[in-house]
């Protein structure tokens, strides 16, 4: 299983991400795209509760559009879903896989929390985008998250300059928590016209810190493009989130909730 060695820890640390291609294979990425499937077709259902269209759990199911909407039309709109594994077992699997600790342990450890589980979707025609913004945490439950928590992003789909790929501010981490709101507020701190594409292949992982300043635009092609985030903290370091690693040996996800209507099981 790969995992980081020196200069790309270093690279991270320098540069606020990191690209580590061909960690998921073809047979992961086919089984992602089964719980994608299946998200999309909830999305499709009408009879959604108002607590998951609206996030009032640990399931949300968000829809970007300016009016209530729902049925088929609904799909062209989704935005994100936050703990896709608490509905279909792709999910779980691949949140629960080796692959992570193995990727992470020289960046954050092996026993791990998670604070993020979430899929992000850009639909054709949805005109979804994601404003310049950092993804800090509430920083009282955190010890130094700028070097303990970890974003990762599974490509799931090709992600190219076309279809709104993730751009990356190189170093702008060094500059801590801009206290910045996600309607784009970050642009007006760091210099995003030094900003990087992230072309990815399916099954690459980009890697970045909770402080680097990120963003991405509406995907323009006719096919969508989806990936799958998920976020890490050295568990000692922090007092909320899920479990997801202890060891290196993975810990369920559990929810207070019952989500069994929407789960596949």
């Amino acid at each position: 299983m790969q995992t980081l060695n020196k200069q790309d820890v270093d690279s991270f640390r320098q540069r606020g991400f990191h690209i580590v291609r061909g960690v998921f294979n073809t047979d992961e990425i086919d089984r992602l795209r089964t719980g994608f499937a299946h998200i999309q077709q909830l999305a499709a259902r009408t009879d959604l509760a108002e607590e998951v269209l609206k996030g009032q759990g640990d399931v949300h199911i968000h829809l970007h559009h300016p009016e209530a909407i729902s049925g088929p039309t609904a799909v062209q709109y989704l935005r994100k879903v936050q703990w896709p594994s608490l509905l279909h077992p792709a999910f779980e699997e691949i949140r629960t896989s080796a692959k992570f600790p193995a990727l992470l342990e020289p960046l954050i450890g092996s026993s791990l929390k998670q604070y993020i589980n979430q899929i992000n979707f850009k639909m054709p025609g949805g005109q979804i985008a994601f404003p310049w913004h950092q993804d800090t945490r509430p920083t009282p439950a955190f010890t130094d998250q700028g070097q303990n928590y970890v974003q990762t992003i599974i490509a799931v789909d090709e992600a190219t300059i076309d279809n709104g790929c993730l751009h990356l501010v190189p170093d702008s981490h060094k500059l801590g928590d801009l206290k910045a709101n996600r309607s784009g507020q970050a642009a007006e701190h760091v210099d995003v016209s030094t900003a990087v594409a992230c072309e990815a292949a399916p099954g690459d992982v980009i890697l970045f810190t909770s402080f680097t300043v990120h963003g991405s635009v509406p995907n323009s092609t006719a096919h969508p493009r989806r990936s799958y985030i998920n976020g890490f903290v050295r568990a000692d370091t922090c007092t909320i989130g899920k479990w997801a690693f202890l060891e290196g040996k993975p810990v369920p996800v559990t929810s207070d909730r019952d989500y069994h209507a929407l789960r596949v099981t």
